[in-house]
């Protein structure tokens, strides 16, 4: 776990303490938060905050984050509070007299591609250099996470005798092993030769130039950058996920087929994308990117 340069003393002994048994990836993003917070309070400890101060910590977070992250801070913060209560280093919990930021889980016509635009966008990848092209593709073809992406070695990519191309995504409880569709597949291969890479080691498979391991945040900016070029200014690298699963289901796919596909811990989650299904397309007759989705068993 990284050190923090903007806690004093007793508020970095207080976040150890608070996560120690945590995972070193929740540590680190719970103490980005908090940093985040006290770089806002300024000169002010983090006990001495008011629940003026976490208001306009909120109002100052709405004019710069999206209101998912804006609802993912606040609940960082929040139990970090609770904790100081709990321990009595303060009488109550700021953030309680704060609203919380909802954010609705029920997807619109905003956070997916339809099958057309599906098409539109990989017509463009032609364009850009081949990994930046499997980053797309891989994301598009599997609906994994950004963060799952990122992590993805050459090992995790095998085959079977029959030439089929299987990959490993996730960790621990969401682990899973899902078919590589062809186009990722090749993509990842040109890329592999591109980069000299004999065999299926242990290295991550996007890397930066310098051959170091990519990031998330690094990730997010290759795919605004075609995004934006592709015509798609208000889409994100979350949308390709959402758009598995909704063109998907719109194609008849198994929700337990879906669930395991995705990662999810039960197929509840299909409620979501109840009011996209016609959006995503109707005629999928002669559409390139169908074959990149899950569609009905014959």
């Amino acid at each position: 776990m990284r050190e923090s340069k903007i806690l004093n003393n007793f508020e970095y002994e207080a976040f150890k303490i608070f996560c120690r048994n945590f995972a070193p990836l929740t540590k680190n993003q719970y103490l980005i938060k908090l940093d985040l917070f006290k770089e806002f309070l300024q000169d002010k400890d983090l006990i001495h905050a008011t629940k003026e101060d976490c208001q306009n910590f909120m109002d100052y977070l709405k004019s710069i984050y999206t209101k998912s992250t804006c609802e993912k801070i606040f609940s960082y913060l929040h139990s970090f509070y609770n904790f100081l209560k709990k321990e009595m280093h303060i009488k109550s919990n700021p953030f309680r007299y704060v609203e919380k930021p909802h954010v609705s889980r029920v997807k619109t016509k905003d956070d997916v591609f339809s099958i057309d635009e599906i098409d539109m966008l990989i017509k463009t990848l032609d364009k850009v250099k081949i990994r930046d092209k499997s980053i797309v593709i891989f994301l598009v073809t599997t609906g994994c996470l950004v963060n799952e992406l990122v992590n993805v070695k050459w090992s995790d990519l095998t085959f079977d005798y029959e030439g089929n191309f299987y990959l490993k995504l996730g960790k621990n409880k969401k682990e899973r092993i899902v078919k590589a569709h062809p186009s990722c597949v090749e993509c990842l291969l040109k890329y592999k030769e591109e980069k000299n890479i004999i065999d299926f080691s242990d290295e991550f498979i996007f890397t930066t130039q310098k051959k170091e391991s990519i990031t998330d945040r690094n990730v997010r900016i290759i795919v605004r950058k075609i995004l934006d070029k592709a015509g798609f200014p208000t889409n994100s690298s979350k949308d390709f996920r959402h758009s598995f699963a909704a063109i998907s289901l719109r194609l008849g796919a198994d929700e337990y087929d879906l669930k395991k596909q995705l990662g999810w811990r039960n197929t509840n989650n299909i409620l979501r994308y109840k009011y996209v299904l016609n959006f995503v397309g109707d005629n999928f007759e002669d559409k390139e990117s169908t074959g990149y989705f899950i569609s009905k068993k014959e």
